[in-house]
């Protein structure tokens, strides 16, 4: 089948290449002027990995990523130790596939040269502006029809909207702005000798407090470390979302601005509050988070990733639900006979996904039921329903 994919970030390239390997045709535009796009480092969990070693990537990946040893969950306030999960060789024998944290750039290029290896033909600079389902578009080019700014039209079969979180094509589905709950997040890289004395340069570690989270992973051991800080505004009742409920901010204009950054962390221990005062503070993001809605799809137009349901940064599933999201897709149109069974199959990935994506959605910690005083570091059993494959 013919298949058009708007968006080609992670989840939007991880879906081409999979549906590919299954013998479709596929074509992925991509707004931006080139598709490795940088961003945030991103954690990948073995739930994740798992998908990326069956499309054949992961060997790559764990090339150019870092294997940390274990998770540190920390008191904001006073930096004491609150619980660890070790992220080495136990949890990789655990889960069969293995935690690593990959720049955003490095991945995305590495699934579009992927992509391209398996004939996805790749897009760059087409904005779409609309997609078409009408009975006219069915009976003249034999499905739904995507147009792009430029006048360029690309009939298919079945289209996958994975354009993030301002998704475009949303709206086909009843659904508009995906609210936010007056969370901001600030990040940044640092070098290594920017970390904090006693440090260890193999963790993730996430300082944790009421209404505030800080969190420090290296993206290169030894060489560079993101550092993410989130804190819940406590001008957002007042304020209320922004004009336009994006996901980015230029500084200054309303809630969640530097002075509240500083605010939000001003009780918390030293090594956070000097990190905090590190990062950038002309430009921050607002966290959405929202319940996914029951409909992911329409006709034969499905939505992926964090059009669909953007994850909230406690479990660092972003990345990764779009990834299950990529798999679970492309397995339900590899069952498909054929145009005409396009929308039972949609509807079959959203009936397998939906459990799933709302249950990590309404998390709040990689341990679900909370830190537990004394686990060992190979207590894996409470990670078990977010990790295992």
């Amino acid at each position: 089948m013919e298949i058009v994919v708007i968006g080609g970030g992670i989840g939007g390239l991880t879906a081409a290449l999979a549906m590919a390997h299954s013998g479709h045709r596929v074509q992925v535009l991509e707004r931006a002027a080139r598709f490795a796009q940088p961003g945030p480092a991103l954690r990948l969990a073995p739930n994740a990995t798992a998908v990326l070693a069956r499309l054949g990537v992961l060997d790559q990946v764990l090339d150019l990523g870092s294997r940390p040893r274990r998770a540190v969950l920390r008191d904001l306030g006073s930096g004491a130790e609150l619980a660890e999960l070790g992220l080495g060789a136990p949890l990789t024998a655990r889960y069969h596939s293995p935690y690593v944290v990959a720049g955003r750039a490095d991945l995305l290029s590495l699934l579009a040269d992927a992509c391209a290896d398996a004939d996805v033909e790749l897009r760059a600079g087409r904005l779409v502006t609309g997609v078409d389902q009408s009975q006219l578009a069915a009976a003249v080019m034999g499905g739904p029809v995507v147009s792009c700014a430029s006048g360029a039209m690309y009939p298919a079969d079945a289209v996958v909207a994975a354009d993030g979180a301002c998704s475009a094509v949303r709206a086909l589905l009843g659904e508009s702005e995906l609210p936010g709950d007056g969370w901001a997040v600030y990040r940044g890289t640092v070098p290594a000798g920017a970390l904090a004395s006693g440090s260890a340069a193999d963790e993730v570690v996430a300082w944790t407090g009421p209404d505030a989270h800080f969190t420090q992973y290296p993206v290169r051991i030894g060489e560079v470390y993101e550092q993410v800080a989130v804190f819940r505004s406590h001008l957002y009742p007042l304020l209320g979302p922004p004009a336009l409920a994006g996901t980015a901010s230029p500084g200054g204009t309303d809630w969640g601005g530097p002075e509240e950054l500083d605010d939000a962390f001003c009780w918390a221990t030293e090594p956070v509050r000097a990190a905090v005062r590190r990062l950038r503070r002309d430009h921050w993001w607002r966290m959405l988070d929202r319940v996914p809605p029951h409909s992911w799809a329409a006709d034969r137009v499905a939505l992926l990733g964090d059009a669909v349901h953007p994850m909230p940064g406690y479990l660092a599933q972003g990345a990764c639900q779009a990834i299950e999201d990529a798999a679970a897709l492309a397995a339900a149109l590899a069952e498909c006979p054929g145009p005409r069974d396009v929308p039972a199959a949609l509807a079959s990935y959203q009936a397998r996904r939906y459990p799933r994506a709302l249950r990590v959605s309404r998390a709040r910690v990689v341990w679900e039921s909370g830190p537990l005083p004394g686990r060992p570091a190979d207590g894996y059993a409470a990670s078990d329903w977010l990790y295992a494959p």
